[in-house]
């Protein structure tokens, strides 16, 4: 069942918000239970709707795999399928299937996802009964399924010649990251540079060469004097854009379109940043169908604002991230005045992950204190490299009482086929089996929710202060424009379920960060920071188009 794993592997790194911090051990089976329950769960549902059994459901959803991982796929159900089909034919329900496959079990309770009418003490003496019939099954460690999945902490690009942490490539931390280079031999050619580019185009942004009538170069007549910036978001999964298509989970749209770039989606680690509301660029057409929406970032407004800053991003955002991680950035981040490089606009934005985690303790949250003084402590860093008249907008924590609110009652797309799982069953089973990416939001508890609400306020309340001590600084300043992610919702004319990401009820959806990027953009330009537009846009465009695109 390797390959077939693969699959379900992304549904669970989806859940867990691929926090790679994760320090507690996963109780009652963890995320191996999840995923196999999930599994189950798809193909039940695909022989429920094809009409067929479970080996020839099995066989089907292998074989909507992309090669080599179909033919994988179809070998490892020889290894296991002969001793769940008999069990999945005979309508036992996913929950029962694992626990007597042992992924599941019972340390501190009876975890189910899917609705029974059996009590707790009649689903484990069915499960003890049909562990007997089925034997001992070899067991899985999903971790090593994919190697190096659940342990990326390297976020820096795979494909990089020149060691200047730009690549050519799109994925692995590539170009869906960061701008794209235009001379991976060379290590003084990226972009962000302040560079004059009358041979060379040596910062990327596409506009080089020189105005034969005055012997100018383009970059100086076009660029200079016009407030060109770069942007570097460094945050979290919400700032990466986290995103596991809801199609994998439908078992009504099951089909090998719907698997086509699972690979491409683990190269990301899962996440969409050329999408995401700070650094998106591109059209999301082109990852149809896995993703639908609008498109409109920080970075993109910025480039209609001036074509000067074309290709000049970064999206350090790591799924995961507390603030604790802020310090860490500077050696991802390539930004260092020493280089001759452009002014930056820099967005620290650690929204969750401060408050969220799958311990069931208030305890293992953030502290004021250590809110202020792990952002004080990255401030300090970027005093020492980033180039004068940068500007640092911090992002603060969101009010996360909205995923519950929004979503408690609605049905998960797992529960789709049947309407039978809702977003609140999802949470509490989460909570259970020790994987929730917010134990205290994703929270069936009202108390446990305002009390999380509580300790991400406080933090919050360290952010003025933050902006106030932040005059010591000289190469850059200081922003704060509020709760912009909150603020930007409390806008939003449309159902605000579709502001959220359907298949972990935790992230921002597509909508979602098209809407947050147009807002923070408005709120950046009607602080001062960017001036007022490049009155050579149009020139620019004129001579180089496009300027050599993404």
């Amino acid at each position: 069942m390797r390959s077939l794993l693969v699959v379900a592997l992304l549904v669970v790194v989806a859940l867990l918000g691929f926090a790679p911090h994760r320090a507690q051990a996963d109780a009652n089976g963890g995320a191996t239970c999840a995923v196999c329950t999930l599994l189950v769960a798809l193909v039940e549902q695909n022989m429920q709707l094809k009409q067929i059994n479970a080996s020839a459901s099995m066989e089907m959803i292998c074989s909507y795999l992309p090669s080599p991982l179909n033919d994988a796929c179809a070998v490892a159900l020889l290894d296991i399928g002969a001793k769940v089909t008999p069990f999945i034919d005979a309508g036992e329900n996913p929950d029962a299937v694992c626990a007597s496959l042992g992924y599941c079990f019972n340390q501190t309770g009876v975890c189910r996802l899917f609705p029974s009418n059996m009590t707790e003490i009649e689903h484990i003496q069915r499960v003890m009964a049909m562990r007997a019939v089925m034997g001992p099954v070899r067991a899985f460690n999903i971790c090593t399924i994919v190697p190096g999945v659940c342990d990326m902490e390297n976020h820096e690009p795979f494909s990089d010649t020149d060691g200047d942490k730009f690549s050519t490539i799109e994925t692995l931390r590539g170009t869906f990251f960061r701008g794209k280079d235009c001379d991976d031999l060379n290590n003084t050619i990226f972009p962000g540079r302040n560079s004059h580019d009358a041979v060379f185009d040596e910062n990327c942004n596409g506009i080089y060469g020189v105005d034969a009538l005055t012997g100018q170069p383009y970059e100086d007549k076009w660029c200079a004097g016009t407030n060109a910036f770069g942007v570097a978001s460094l945050g979290d999964s919400a700032t990466a854009h986290f995103r596991l298509p809801p199609n994998y989970l439908v078992a009504a749209n099951l089909s090998s379109a719907n698997f086509a770039h699972i690979l491409r989606l683990l190269e990301n680690e899962a996440d969409w940043p050329m999408l995401s509301w700070s650094t998106g660029h591109l059209n999301s057409t082109e990852f149809n169908p896995d993703i639908y929406g609008p498109v409109s970032s920080l970075y993109s407004r910025m480039l209609e604002h001036n074509r000067c800053n074309h290709r000049d991003y970064q999206n350090l955002g790591v799924n995961g991230a507390r603030v604790s991680d802020l310090i860490n950035f500077d050696t991802e981040l390539s930004r260092n005045r020493k280089d001759n490089v452009k002014p930056l606009v820099m967005i620290y934005s650690m929204v969750g992950n401060d408050v969220c985690n799958g311990h069931h303790t208030f305890n293992t949250m953030t502290t004021p204190t250590e809110y202020y003084n792990n952002i004080m402590a990255a401030l300090e860093k970027a005093e020492d490299i980033l180039p004068a008249g940068s500007h640092v907008i911090l992002i603060p924590l969101v009010d996360g009482r909205i995923l519950f609110e929004t979503m408690h009652n609605r049905i998960h797309p797992i529960g789709s086929t049947n309407n039978d799982v809702t977003y609140s069953a999802l949470y509490d089973y989460l909570n259970c089996i020790d994987v929730s990416p917010c134990w205290g939001w994703m929270n069936s508890n009202e108390t446990v929710r305002n009390t999380t609400y509580e300790i991400a306020s406080s933090l919050n309340a360290q952010l003025p202060l933050i902006v106030n001590a932040s005059s010591k600084f000289k190469n850059f300043e200081v922003h704060y424009f509020g709760n912009v992610f909150n603020d930007a919702i409390k806008s939003y004319p449309y159902p605000l379920y579709t502001l959220i990401e359907p298949v972990d009820g935790f992230h921002p959806s597509q909508w979602g960060n098209s809407w947050i990027g147009d807002y923070l953009f408005n709120l950046t330009l009607a602080s001062g920071i960017l001036g007022a537009p490049n009155p050579n846009n149009a020139a620019i465009v004129a001579k180089f188009g496009d300027q050599g695109g993404y």
